[in-house]
């Protein structure tokens, strides 16, 4: 199908699926593209790097610099043309993206243009990032990233939030980004419900997993649990999301972190980006064992991400509560209240909710890397199948702990023992 006409009545009249031959004439109508890349077509080399599982992702350059486009597909790229998917999601990555840019500019990628009819969007080649994911299993350090996600939290989910907006200004956002629904449909399915019984496209390591994900497929407590995360899923509209949060949506180096990919993005709990953050970065902590070798038993490196989770809500917490403190006269005006300490209550409620949310999510986030249809690099990688299996017990037992039992928990660091002890007991 690449390069030729997509034929469907609900795509564009002149949408093609692209490729590295095609894909430079389809930049040449976009003047700010040209600029950024210097000379012509002819003088670009396009690669293609798609690494996720949805879309087509082109790096170009060219003399004067270098860009990079992504394609939205009719279907998701990994599975093909028997699951489509919408290609209006595009639309709202780039929307998201500008809010986001808005916000928060100096942690996601700029964006140059963006091309509706062929659902292509054109944004900065972030150099020499690499997805924060590659770097945990490699064993790199990231000085900056607690700091950093927190902080893009805490903004991004404060400013498009009820606590900053007025009320017709938070249902005008939300309207703006409703019609993303289909792919939070998905996210229910394969998130909240998938895992739990025998999905077809479900695997797991097999068979040295095979009984820990039926004792998980008949755990009722479990079920209820992740159920009801759902409904929290469902009705909670507090804030814009990304969406899908992972370390593969993240890019890094020591001193910098970008976010990117925000097509699953809705109007929906803060918790569910925060634990997404937190759920994969104890992902990285429970495969740590599985990439160690050569003399390094990776425990100082694990310890590090554990450090890492802990100060990502930290950071995320003192910075949405600064904000909230300095700008959130919408929900507590200072007239109702003689006293600052009383609003500052209420405060500590709210996040204490947060971040019962956020383990709970995370805890679904984890199970669904590991015995649904989507998984993750951090294990995926171990290539002895015993020790996989041995790290990915150690994360569904993590897991279940923390979205059973999200509420016994008040503290970052309570949940990274509740890490440390799962793996003594895995």
């Amino acid at each position: 199908m690449r390069g030729e006409v997509v034929n469907s009545q609900d795509l564009p009249a002149g949408y093609r699926v692209l490729d590295e031959t095609t894909l430079a004439q389809a930049l040449t109508g976009l003047a700010p593209v040209r600029e950024r890349l210097g000379g012509g077509a002819q003088a670009w080399r396009v690669r293609e790097v798609s690494d996720g599982n949805m879309n087509t992702v082109f790096m170009v350059d060219g003399p004067e610099g270098a860009i990079v486009a992504k394609q939205a597909l009719p279907y998701i790229r990994v599975i093909g043309e028997s699951w489509p998917f919408p290609l209006n999601r595009i639309v709202y990555e780039h929307a998201a993206l500008v809010e986001e840019g808005r916000l928060c500019p100096e942690r996601v990628p700029e964006v140059y243009a963006f091309e509706p009819e062929q659902a292509l969007l054109v944004m900065e080649a972030l150099r020499p990032h690499i997805i924060l994911r590659k770097g945990f299993v490699a064993g790199t350090r990231y000085p900056k990233l607690a700091e950093h996600i927190g902080t893009f939290l805490a903004e991004t989910l404060f400013w498009t939030s009820d606590l900053a907006l007025t009320t017709p200004a938070k249902k005008a956002l939300m309207a703006r980004f409703a019609g993303n629904a289909e792919l939070c449909a998905t996210t229910e399915d394969v998130i909240f419900a998938g895992p739990y019984w025998q999905a077809p496209l479900n695997r797991w390591t097999r068979p040295h997993l095979d009984a820990l994900a039926a004792e998980m497929r008949a755990d009722t407590e479990l079920k209820l649990a992740a159920t009801e995360m759902k409904l929290v899923f469902r009705t909670a509209t507090e804030a814009l999301l990304h969406g899908d949060l992972h370390t593969g949506s993240i890019m890094a180096t020591e001193t910098d972190t970008r976010v990117i990919d925000p097509e699953w993005t809705f109007h929906g709990p803060m918790g569910f980006d925060v634990g997404a953050v937190l759920g994969n970065l104890l992902l990285a902590y429970c495969s740590q064992p599985g990439h160690a070798g050569g003399g390094d038993g990776r425990s100082a490196y694990a310890a590090w991400i554990l450090d890492t989770f802990c100060e990502v809500w930290e950071r995320f917490a003192s910075d949405f509560l600064a904000l909230w403190r300095a700008q959130g006269e919408e929900i507590l005006p200072a007239t109702l209240f003689a006293r600052p300490e009383d609003a500052d209550r209420l405060r500590a409620r709210r996040l204490e909710t947060i971040f019962e949310d956020s383990l709970g999510f995370a805890g679904c986030k984890m199970i669904r890397r590991i015995l649904g249809i989507s998984h993750v690099e951090d294990l995926e990688a171990i290539q002895d199948p015993a020790l996989r299996a041995r790290c990915e017990a150690h994360a569904l037992r993590l897991a279940r702990e923390l979205l059973v039992n999200r509420r016994r928990y008040r503290t970052a660091h309570d949940a990274a023992a509740a890490a440390r002890d799962t793996a003594i007991a895995a």
